[in-house]
């Protein structure tokens, strides 16, 4: 796990984006060769149009990667990306639409990038506290 070290705080509620960061890990951890990395890396960044700063989160994984076809769909309630992602190795396709609803209720964005053979990253961005 990579930290900057002039990361933002960020006003969450803990519990809710637990089940975010621990949805994403896992399927990371599920579709991730044995003894493959996962990397977790948090950095602060200005938002679009520079309004408040954001806090960036970026989780990747050695896995197989999605197919570009399957990736638009991803985020969608029920929705499983391929054959190798059945109810036999976990998962109903609910994980990753619920983390992008909790993600979106904070005020934030989440985005997966990916190719074939080659991982994924998954970004989730909230806004950082203001204090205010």
């Amino acid at each position: 796990m990579n930290a900057a070290p002039d990361l933002p705080d960020a006003h969450v509620d803990p519990h809710r984006m637990t089940q975010v960061f621990l949805n994403i890990v896992m399927n990371a951890v599920r579709h991730s060769p044995d003894g493959g990395t996962i990397i977790i890396a948090l950095q602060g960044e200005p938002a679009a149009g520079g309004a408040s700063r954001m806090l960036r989160a970026k989780i990747a994984d050695e896995g197989p990667g999605i197919d570009p076809e399957h990736l638009p769909h991803i985020f969608d309630r029920f929705y499983r990306a391929g054959d190798d992602r059945s109810r036999d190795t976990g998962g109903m396709g609910l994980g990753l639409s619920i983390a992008k609803a909790f993600v979106q209720a904070h005020g934030g964005t989440i985005e997966a990038e990916s190719e074939h053979g080659a991982g994924t990253r998954f970004i989730v961005r909230v806004p950082a506290w203001t204090g205010g």
